[in-house]
Formats: structure tokens, sequence, C-alpha cells
């Protein structure tokens, strides 16, 4: 049993805190939790998974634990806890000080620093460990930092590596659904040709946090084009 497994059995049906799931890939403990948790019914079992988890989100899971659910427990899973507004976060705030006993509240995410400093003090968190560039096949360190040791994110950042050539190759002059998959991939290419004479980490960090916020991401894309052309 891998550690992270011993951990969340030792929490899992013993204390009613709120547990945090964090690590880059917390896939493995989603479905160990789902499996352990066994066959309850519908009504007792709320996930919460989307793009943008906002207030409505957080009063449809106020709204499943208000109602006593009788001998069973109730269970909220939060797969991509990434993904709650700031707001959502505050709103939750009360529920994970003080579940209902018969509550279980689980949290996964990538990013410990993703959830704000009252959420993390109201949480019992359970670390998974990087996958090593063994576990994920890969050689290339540049590669290896991009995905931070993630399965999942190591495939969406080679998803996007024909992008990234494209605008390397100057076919691609702005592109307005750019993330940060998109950024880290054109990263990489620059990374892979000249990787002994730049350091563009600080750039692609500052790049990603300006994705993040209400910004023209078309100024950003522009950004990004000339720190390329600049350290070519």
């Amino acid at each position: 049993m891998s550690e992270w497994a011993a951990r969340l059995e030792q929490l899992v049906g013993k204390i009613s805190a709120p547990i945090a799931v964090v690590g880059p890939d917390w896939s493995d403990a989603y479905v160990w939790v789902k499996q352990r948790i066994g066959n309850v019914s519908p009504q007792n079992l709320l996930e919460l998974q989307e793009e943008t988890l906002g207030i409505d989100a957080v009063r449809e899971a106020e709204e499943f634990l208000s109602f006593v659910p009788g001998a069973e427990l109730k269970y909220l899973l939060v797969p991509g806890a990434d993904n709650l507004t700031p707001e959502a976060q505050n709103a939750f705030l009360k529920t994970l000080e003080e579940p209902p006993i018969y509550a279980r509240i689980f949290l996964f995410c990538q990013r410990w620093s993703s959830l704000l400093p009252t959420v993390r003090s109201r949480v019992v968190s359970v670390t998974l460990a990087p996958k090593s560039k063994e576990e994920l096949g890969v050689t290339n360190h540049w590669e290896y930092l991009m995905c931070g040791g993630s399965k999942k994110l190591l495939q969406v950042l080679r998803e996007n590596i024909d992008w990234a050539k494209d605008v390397k190759g100057k076919k691609v002059l702005f592109c307005k659904d750019l993330d940060s998959y998109k950024l880290a991939a054109f990263f990489l290419q620059l990374m892979n040709d000249n990787g002994k004479k730049i350091n563009l980490l600080n750039d692609m960090f500052e790049m990603e946090n300006a994705l993040q916020s209400n910004v023209n991401k078309e100024m950003v894309f522009d950004r990004m084009l000339m720190t390329g052309v600049t350290n070519k």
C-alpha cells in the first residue's frame, strides 16, 4: 500500500474533518476514495466537477448537506478543487469549519497554493508525491519540469506541441484561446533549442499568472512571442 493510501485509510471513516488530497496526479487517490466509499445512494453522494466552481456550486453543496441522511453518511467530493473561485472558497469556509457530523468532504487539487490559507487551515491534507521520470517515461528534463511530475499534465502538454511549433515557426500569429498549457508547450520549444543559454522560467510563471487574471490574452500572447524572439 502506498504512503498516501495508508494515510487516507487512517483518516477515512475516523474523522469528520474535510480532507484535501493534494498532488499533480490525484486521479488514483480519487478512484481509491470512490472505491472506499463503496455503493451509496445517489442522494448521499455529490460530486462538483466544473471548469469553474463558483458560489452556486457551494450553495448546491450546502443544500445537499442540509438534509440529514438517516443512518448513512453523506459524501461531498470536489475533484479539481483548484477550480473553486476565491469567492466560492470564502463561501465554503463555514461548512469546512463545522461540517455536519454525518458529512465526509474530500477536495482533490493539484496545487496546495490554489486553496486560500483560510481553507487550508480547515482541512486535513494528504500530499501525493509527483511521479518520477521513469514512471512517466520522460527523458527530457524541461518536459518533466513543465509537467511537474503529472501524467495528466504531460499528456496535455504534448497535445499542444504541434501548436507551439507553429507559433515558433511564425505560422500562427495570435491565439484567442491561449492557456497555460499552450504557454508551457511554447516555452518547451524554446528551452529545447536554447536550454543552456536562456532562463525563461520566471517569464513563464509570470505570464501564467497573468493568464489567470482578467487581462487581454492577446496581449499576453504578444509578450510571449517577444520573449521568444529576444532569446533566440
